[in-house]
Parts: structure tokens; C-alpha cells; sequence
């Protein structure tokens, strides 16, 4: 079954986003995080796209992402750069959300439409329960 892609728009550029449950964190090609304020982590390794890589910092990444309807919602995450992200239904991945992003926007894919419908019910309904 295909990854939902969406657009997203950073430094306003319109940009391929992949919502990959599968996957935990979150990364962007290189070029696309330039400018943006490094988030230091603990190095870590990741098998990403069948490579093995040595990541050793994130990007506090600003943006905006939009749903299946065009409803577009302002976003601010720690992304993690690499080089290559493949492509998706012959699109080049620009960007790739993981799960920990999406449940944090409320993420609800409806697999069963053609293309997967994405809508991010906590973004829009501006609803953030802390438990």
C-alpha cells in the first residue's frame, strides 16, 4: 500500500512529504534544511531506505503542511537531514514524517480512498490535551 504524499512548503519552496507511520522520526534532504537552528542529540544510528547512517543532529524545522482538502497548517518540528529519501509514486521525497510527528498533528489516513485521504484532526481543530 503507498505512503500518503502531501505537499508542504518550507522557506517557500513546495516541497514532497511522505507520512510514513512506519517509521519513528522525521528527516529532510540536506538542501532543504539549510538555515534552520540545530537541535543536539544524542548520535544515533538508523537503517533508512536500506543504508545504515550516523545521525548526529537534528533542525528545528518550520513549515506548512496540507491536508487531502488543501487545509493548510503551520508546523514547527525537529527534523533529521540526510542525503537521499527515494521517491514515492515516481515524486521525489523531499520530506518524511514519522509516527511520533504525526500523532502529535492527530494524523487520521484513510487507506481506503485512492489516493489516502490525510486529515490532521488536533492541527485543525487546534485542540492540545496534555495528560
Amino acid at each position: 500500500m503507498a505512503r500518503p504524499l502531501v505537499e508542504v512548503e518550507i522557506k517557500d519552496k513546495k516541497l514532497n512529504a511522505v507520512l510514513d507511520t512506519g517509521s519513528r522520526r522525521s528527516y529532510i534532504q540536506y538542501e532543504h534544511a539549510k538555515g534552520f537552528g540545530i537541535a543536539p542529540v544524542q548520535p544515533f544510528e538508523v537503517k533508512l531506505g536500506g543504508k545504515t547512517l550516523k545521525l548526529k543532529q537534528g533542525k528545528f524545522v518550520s513549515g506548512i503542511v496540507k491536508d487531502s482538502k488543501g487545509r493548510a497548517y503551520h508546523f514547527s518540528n525537529v527534523l533529521f537531514p540526510v542525503r537521499d529519501l527515494g521517491e514515492e509514486d515516481g515524486k521525489r521525497i523531499d520530506v518524511l514524517f514519522g509516527a511520533v510527528i504525526l500523532e502529535d498533528w492527530g494524523a487520521a489516513i484513510d487507506e481506503s480512498a485512492t489516493p489516502p485521504q490525510v486529515d490532521y484532526r488536533i492541527l485543525r481543530k487546534g485542540e492540545l490535551v496534555e495528560l
